[in-house]
């Protein structure tokens, strides 16, 4: 697979196996030698309107037919894919040869920033990735994620290096994943813990023949995994971000039991190093840096904390960013959340600190759960916390707010929690 991008594979692909299904969607289904046709009609069209190599050409990236075209149709003239959800990223200035795509950052701390992906980044990446996983020919991938993550353009990406199969949803359907899962066409799936959690509320399986659920995108508690495993779901935890091309730690299949609690262990290629505990990455898959600001210099910082288990696999244990310091305390909300989230009448949980003129801040918790805050929950919680990590507040919603990729959206869980201790506090 080195030295031979996406793109290109297609028309490799298209060449030796043109009737090869590349991207199913609805009912509509295309194969290899149509897809290659599709992008090169497109790539023309693109340069008739004036798109030249190292142009970034915007795209619109909802999770459809056209949007995959596109992603095979620019690189072909040398111009730079630039998919964008929520936020449009719109430079003027052209990239070096060597750029492939610029992915906007998730947005979990802010306006996200674009992430510039080279070729060595995807070669680096598909290729660390496929010995991992394994990925052919005869395999489907569902794909739910969104395209203007690195998470779903990765499926993109691995699946036709691979000359498999793509199956998209318009958008994810827990109902609609769980027939997918189940009717034995589809082979592999990413998931973020909580589209996993509502496959699992539909349906506990058992599930046959899946070979792997690459679960990432944010913190899975150990229960959300073994519930996987013992419904059938070869579940692998998999650590990583744009700035890596995506992957960088994966359970290695086979070992997901022995792996529980860890993002298994780094994938080829990546130098994972620690500073105060702070997880830091290098290696060819690591970006050079963000568009219009300086590159790189030295391994990159990624604000995650962490640790090696003493069997070599990546133990991710929060960030440092929303640490919490309660009476001269620091609190890392994933153990709270995870505490909170192994109590069976709570779906999700995301743990904030507020302002407070007696603590500095005080642990406030938002769980989403049917049965609202109830004194057993709060006992089942303290029973696993110290007495400085149990939250003094408690909020029940139906939904916790989520950024667009799954992750817990920390910026409105943290106005909510201010809200509603502000009227609290107004009230009383």
């Amino acid at each position: 697979m080195t030295d031979i991008l996406p793109h290109e594979w297609v028309e490799i692909h298209a060449g030796a196996n043109p009737d090869s299904p590349a991207v199913t969607f609805a009912e509509d289904s295309i194969s290899y030698s149509e897809l290659d046709r599709r992008a090169t009609a497109l790539a023309q069209t693109f340069i008739d309107g004036g798109v030249k190599a190292g142009d970034v050409v915007p795209l619109d990236a909802v999770l459809d037919l056209e949007t995959i075209v596109n992603l095979v149709a620019v690189p072909r003239i040398g111009a730079v894919p630039a998919p964008y959800g929520p936020h449009r990223i719109d430079p003027t200035d052209a990239l070096a040869d060597a750029a492939y795509a610029v992915v906007p950052t998730s947005g979990s701390s802010g306006h996200p920033r674009g992430v510039v992906l080279t070729q060595e980044n995807l070669f680096a990446a598909i290729g660390a990735s496929h010995l991992r996983l394994r990925n052919d020919a005869n395999d489907r991938w569902l794909l739910v994620l969104p395209l203007f993550h690195v998470g779903g353009l990765s499926v993109v990406w691995r699946s036709l290096t691979a000359g498999g199969s793509i199956e998209l949803q318009s958008r994810f359907d827990a109902e609609a994943t769980v027939r997918r899962l189940k009717e034995g066409s589809v082979s592999m799936v990413s998931l973020v813990p909580t589209m996993l959690h509502r496959i699992l509320e539909n349906d506990e399986g058992p599930y046959e023949g899946i070979k792997a659920v690459l679960l990432g995108g944010a913190p899975a508690s150990r229960d959300l995994v073994e519930r996987g495993l013992m419904a059938g779901l070869p579940v692998l935890q998999t650590y990583g971000m744009t700035e890596t091309c995506s992957q960088v730690a994966t359970v290695e299949p086979g070992r997901e039991r022995q792996s529980l609690g860890t993002a298994g262990q780094p994938l080829d290629g990546f130098v994972v190093s620690f500073n105060d505990g702070e997880i830091l990455l290098d290696g060819p898959a690591v970006s050079p840096g963000y568009l219009g600001e300086a590159p790189r210099v030295g391994p990159y910082h990624t604000g995650d904390l962490g640790h090696m288990d003493t069997g070599g696999r990546l133990v991710v244990t929060g960030r440092i960013d929303e640490l919490i310091l309660t009476g001269g305390e620091n609190v890392r909300p994933s153990t709270i959340e995870a505490a909170i989230v192994s109590i069976p009448t709570v779906a999700h949980a995301v743990v904030v600190g507020i302002d407070d003129q007696e603590w500095g801040q005080v642990v406030v918790a938002i769980i989403e759960t049917s049965q609202g805050v109830t004194s057993e929950l709060e006992t089942a919680a303290a029973s696993s916390l110290a007495r400085h990590e149990i939250p003094k507040h408690w909020i029940a919603v139906d939904a916790i707010p989520l950024l667009s990729n799954g992750k817990p959206d920390r910026a409105a869980a943290t106005a909510l929690a201010a809200a509603v201790l502000s009227t609290e506090k107004t009230s009383g």
